[in-house]
């Protein structure tokens, strides 16, 4: 497995913006939830955080070296899904700096269980697409030639295919996550308390820079979705 590349000057291209960030901390690194892993694929090392949702289809968040484009990354994920590259789960990395945005390194905890911390941003994209634009690619060159009929059941002048349009969105943000709590407790001073006792695995995520997603059917695996977040859903304020 390479290591991601990442240098002492580095700066992602959303450094200086103020933005809306996504923060979830769990203790599954391949369970339930949320799972992460690292692929080896044609372009390089891809980082894929899966979060699973409760209506059948999961969201797989796709991280892959910088200078690839959106079409590099959205083809290396589709074929991690489709099973065509090794993959690392998140309990079997190394440590260090192990895939993009990923590191992984040993921490001291009050818990036996592992971390996982995932640092993203919302996002909100739409798109209309003219699919005659490409109609051979969607199977519309034969139905939209004016010379001839089709779709004989239709009419008793078979009609063609004049336009096709299509619109899609997609909304990724806070309610895409399941609830976490987070507790503070106030106490008095008294003596210095001992360091946790157990020493666990921990796993940062960080997507703050452009990255892939797909939206997957678990069930048949089929990708419902698939997008790039160039521009991620500014804050408010």
């Amino acid at each position: 497995m390479r290591t991601a590349r990442r240098g002492p000057s580095w700066r992602t291209p959303w450094a200086d913006r103020r933005l809306t960030t996504l923060r979830r901390s769990t203790a599954l690194l391949d369970e339930v939830a949320v799972a992460v892993a690292v692929a080896e694929t044609a372009h390089g090392p891809l980082t894929v955080l899966k979060v699973l949702g409760d209506t059948g289809a999961d969201v797989h968040l796709l991280l892959g070296e910088e200078e690839l484009t959106a079409g590099q990354v959205l083809a290396s994920g589709v074929d991690v899904l489709a099973g065509r590259c090794p993959v690392v789960p998140g309990d079997r990395l190394v440590q260090g700096a192990v895939g993009p945005g990923l590191t992984v390194q040993e921490v001291r905890s009050n818990t036996q269980e592992p971390q996982l911390d995932v640092t993203t941003v919302p996002f909100d994209l739409s798109a209309e697409h003219d699919l005659l634009a490409s109609a051979r690619l969607f199977g519309l060159a034969t139905a939209s030639d004016r010379t001839s009929g089709h779709f004989d059941g239709i009419s008793p002048a078979p009609p063609a295919i004049a336009s096709a349009r299509q619109a899609a969105r997609a909304t990724f943000g806070e309610l895409g996550f399941r609830a976490g709590t987070v507790t503070a407790v106030a106490m008095a001073a008294g003596s210095v308390p001992p360091p946790p006792p157990y020493l666990v695995r921990r796993i940062e995520a960080t997507f703050d820079r452009p990255f892939g997603f797909l939206a997957v059917h678990r069930t048949s695996r089929l990708v419902l979705t698939a997008g790039w977040v160039a521009e991620p859903a500014p804050r408010a304020g």
